[in-house]
């Protein structure tokens, strides 16, 4: 079966994306639609300003008139123009990252990097510690080589060290390098924990006010295709993996999003509110006993603008609208970048007595099509669409046919034999294409 690489599901689940996608099918033309679709679609961090355009659009159409891409008298097409009884603006969404900032400290691929050199050397998983330090300049940066020579050093400096720390028996062993191309200390513990761990200075906090991801951000759109606009103009800025929206409080000479925003406020005065989507990990109001991932609205408006309370209650209600987040921003960004699909229910089940057994659906279908085993616990670290010669049964084909089209089943019959027969029948029906397991559409 030819692999379907669409993509698993960001912060929201995939199904709750496809949900809103169909909601706006009547507010943006089919060529914008399309459009939304090849970005969801495609691996990379604009799928994640994809899935919040949408989320943002579908939810705010269910408070008044939304309008996408209206076109201005000069020409430009701001990507929100909102009005209801109370309220009218145009705005624009974007989705702000440390894209940049993490291209110039690589530490998760030097992570990556020694991870896979520990696998090749045969080392057990697990007990891996690396701390890399920092250059405490005007902006902090990792003391690190460049990613493109990063490969290279591990292979011709890290890999000989811990060769030859193994081969003379040093348990744990360690690497130490400190000279002028890099600060770095691997520890790896073949005996120790199964898992691994790591430590950096935060070169992503925003030490600057103005010359950070964020605030680079919000002067882009506010000196864009905003300034044209008329009446109340706004920027909303979700969260695709941002250190300045992660957190609130301000320490370590770092500045919160909410004065990053207010600096904006105050140098373009013909902007009235940034509203910051942050993606939030902890306890809340609602559920105080336990923690979980959801998304805090940061409202930004200029002390005494009497339309605060407006503002802030329509887009109160705008965020009650979204899907439950399923995974955190620094999550979501890395599943944006994967191919495949996430897994669903698999490994999961439950039996009640001898009478009842409940199963991923998904996963008895991939058992099914001949690409898992239940009790094989390896498999449920195999991605469905494996290369093989193919099912020669055509049951099994059946199956797959329907695994690869994206259907799941959609209700299991029993159909009972007759007195003169020695078995019942099995019925699957398979619904239409689920996007839990195909692409956006």
């Amino acid at each position: 079966m030819a692999r379907n690489d669409k993509g698993p599901q960001v912060i929201f689940a995939r199904r709750a994306i496809q949900r809103r996608l169909d909601a706006i099918r009547d507010l943006l033309d089919e060529k914008d639609i399309g459009q939304l679709v090849r970005r969801l679609n495609n691996p990379g961090r604009d799928r994640m300003a994809a899935m919040w355009e949408v989320v943002v659009f579908s939810a705010l159409a269910k408070l008044g008139k939304l309008e996408h891409e209206k076109p201005l008298s000069s020409g430009s097409k701001p990507d929100i123009l909102f009005e209801n009884a109370a309220i009218r603006f145009t705005a624009d969404v974007t989705c702000v990252s440390d894209d940049g900032l993490d291209e110039r400290n690589p530490f998760e691929e030097l992570f990556r990097l020694v991870q896979a050199v520990k696998s090749k050397l045969r080392l057990p998983p697990g007990g891996l510690d690396i701390r890399v330090s920092a250059n405490r300049n005007t902006q902090m940066t990792l003391r690190l080589p460049p990613r493109k020579d990063l490969h290279d050093f591990v292979q011709n400096e890290i890999r000989p060290q811990i060769r030859e720390q193994m081969d003379a028996g040093a348990s744990p062993i360690r690497v130490l390098i400190d000279d002028d191309r890099a600060g770095i200390e691997i520890t790896i513990d073949p005996a120790g924990s199964e898992f691994s761990s790591g430590g950096y200075a935060p070169y992503d906090a925003p030490t600057e006010l103005t010359s950070n991801p964020l605030y680079n951000a919000l002067k882009a759109k506010a000196s864009g295709q905003l300034r044209h606009a008329a009446g109340v103009k706004g920027i909303i800025v979700a969260d695709g993996d941002n250190a300045a929206l992660g957190n609130d409080r301000v320490g370590l000479g770092a500045y919160s999003p909410r004065q990053i925003a207010m600096e904006l406020l105050r140098q373009y005065s013909s902007i009235d509110f940034v509203l910051l989507l942050a993606v939030r990990e902890g306890m809340t109001i609602t559920s105080p006993s336990y923690s979980m991932t959801y998304v805090n609205p940061i409202l930004v408006m200029r002390e005494g603008d009497a339309r605060r309370a407006d503002f802030a209650s329509l887009f109160a209600r705008m965020v009650e609208g979204f899907p439950k987040p399923v995974n955190s921003a620094v999550n979501g960004a890395r599943r944006a970048a994967e191919r495949g699909y996430d897994l669903g229910n698999h490994g999961g089940y439950k039996t009640v007595g001898d009478k009842k057994i409940r199963v991923s659906s998904r996963e008895l279908l991939e058992v099914l099509a001949g690409l898992r085993v239940f009790d094989d616990g390896v498999a449920l670290n195999l991605a469905p669409g494996g290369e093989s010669n193919g099912p020669k049964s055509e049951v099994t084909r059946g199956f797959l046919r329907a695994l690869s089209k994206g259907r799941m089943p959609s209700s299991i019959s029993v159909i009972r034999g007759s007195d003169d027969e020695n078995d019942d029948w099995i019925e699957f029906e398979f619904g239409d294409r689920d996007p839990a397991i195909s692409p956006f559409r």
